[in-house]
C-alpha cells in the first residue's frame, strides 16, 4: 500500500482540523516581550508561588526552586520538540500524500515549532528573573534525545511518537494553569498570566496532538504503531533522566530541598504516572487524557485545580473546591 492510499481516508479531516486549529495562531499566542518582567519576582509574587505549590505562603524558597526546576526542564523538552518538528518537516519535504498536500500540515507544524522555541526562551527568562541563576545540565541530553528520531521510520511515525511524548507534560501543565486560574481568577499575578498565555499556544498543541493520536495513528500499520510505542518509550526514558539531572542541578544551585513535603510535586507525579499509564490500551489503541480519567484522577484534579476535565477550557469550575487546597 502506498502512503497516498494509506492516509487517503483521513487526509481531508486532518487538513481541515489543522486549518481550524491554527486559524487564530497569530492572535492568541505567547511572546516574552508581552510581559512586564519587573513584576516577575516581587515579594507578593513569591508568596503567591508558595501558595500555588504548597497551598499557603511561607515556603517561598522551596516553591521558587520547584518552579525553577520544572520550567527549566520543560524549556529543554520544548526545544527538543521544536527540533524534531523541523526534522519531520524536512523528511516530509518531497513526500507527496493527501495529508501533506497543500499548506495545512506544514503550517501547523511550523507554528507548533516556533511557539515551542518561544516557550523555552520565556521559561528560561522567568527562571533567571526568579533566582538570578539558571540550572544547567550538560548538553541537556539533547543529542541522545534527538537521536531517538534519527531513524528510517516514516515521518508520521515520528510525528505521532513526538506528540505522545509531549502530551502528558502538556496535560499536566494545563492542570496547573487551571489551578492558578482558580487561585487568581482575575489574573493579577505574573505567574498566573504566564501560564494562561502559555496555555493559548498549548491548547492548539494539544489539539494537534489529538489529530496525530486519533486520526494519523489508527491509519498506521501494526508494525508502525509498534514503532511509535518504541520511540515513545525511548524518549520517555531519556526525559526521566533529564528530570533527575535538572533536580540535581537545581538543588545544587539553590541549596533547597523542594521535593520533600511538596504537595504540588506529589500531585504532579500522580498525574504524570496516571495520565501516562492510560494513554495506550492493551490492544494498542491511543486515548486522550480526558477519555481515561477515572474517579481517582478526576478527584485529584478537582481538588487540586477545581476542574473535572483537563482539556475542556470551558468546563465550569467546581464550586465546592476550596482555592489553595491540595491533596
Amino acid at each position: 500500500m502506498t502512503t497516498a492510499e494509506q492516509f487517503a481516508d483521513v487526509a481531508g479531516a486532518v487538513r481541515a482540523e489543522l486549518a481550524s486549529v491554527t486559524r487564530l495562531a497569530h492572535v492568541n499566542t505567547f511572546h516574552p516581550n508581552a510581559f512586564d518582567w519587573s513584576e516577575a519576582a516581587t515579594f507578593e509574587e513569591l508568596a503567591y508561588l508558595s501558595t500555588v505549590a504548597y497551598g499557603e505562603p511561607g515556603h517561598e524558597p522551596e516553591a521558587v526552586a520547584y518552579i525553577t526546576k520544572e520550567l527549566a526542564q520543560l524549556a529543554e523538552i520544548e526545544r527538543h520538540v521544536s527540533a524534531v518538528m523541523a526534522l519531520v518537516m524536512g523528511e516530509l519535504h518531497d513526500l507527496r500524500d493527501p495529508v501533506n498536500t497543500g499548506h495545512e500540515l506544514h503550517h501547523a507544524l511550523s507554528c507548533f515549532a516556533a511557539e515551542e522555541i518561544q516557550h523555552a526562551n520565556t521559561f528560561y527568562r522567568y527562571v533567571r528573573a526568579l533566582t538570578g541563576v539558571e540550572p544547567r545540565v550538560h548538553k541537556a541530553l539533547f543529542d541522545e534525545r534527538l537521536d531517538v528520531f534519527r531513524t528510517d521510520d516514516h515521518p508520521y511515525v515520528k510525528l505521532v511518537a513526538l506528540c505522545c511524548s509531549a502530551y502528558v507534560g502538556e496535560s499536566v501543565i494545563t492542570v496547573f494553569e487551571h489551578r492558578t486560574d482558580s487561585l487568581d481568577p482575575r489574573r493579577a499575578r505574573f505567574f498566573t498570566r504566564l501560564l494562561h498565555t502559555h496555555g493559548l499556544d498549548e491548547a492548539r498543541h494539544v489539539k494537534i496532538d489529538h489529530v496525530a493520536m486519533k486520526l494519523l495513528y489508527p491509519e498506521l500499520t501494526e508494525d508502525q504503531q509498534a514503532r511509535v510505542r518504541v520511540l515513545l518509550g525511548e524518549i520517555e526514558d531519556l526525559n526521566r533522566r533529564l528530570a533527575a539531572a535538572f533536580q540535581e542541578a537545581t538543588t545544587e544551585a539553590l541549596g533547597v530541598d523542594f521535593v520533600t513535603g511538596n504537595p504540588s510535586a506529589a500531585v504532579q507525579l500522580r498525574m504524570t504516572i496516571g495520565f501516562g499509564e492510560r494513554l495506550f490500551a492493551a490492544d494498542g489503541t491511543l486515548h486522550t487524557v480526558d477519555e481515561v480519567l477515572d474517579d481517582e484522577l478526576r478527584e485529584l484534579i478537582a481538588s487540586f485545580a477545581g476542574v473535572s476535565r483537563v482539556h475542556h477550557a470551558d468546563e465550569p469550575v467546581l464550586s465546592a473546591t476550596v482555592p489553595g487546597s491540595v491533596l
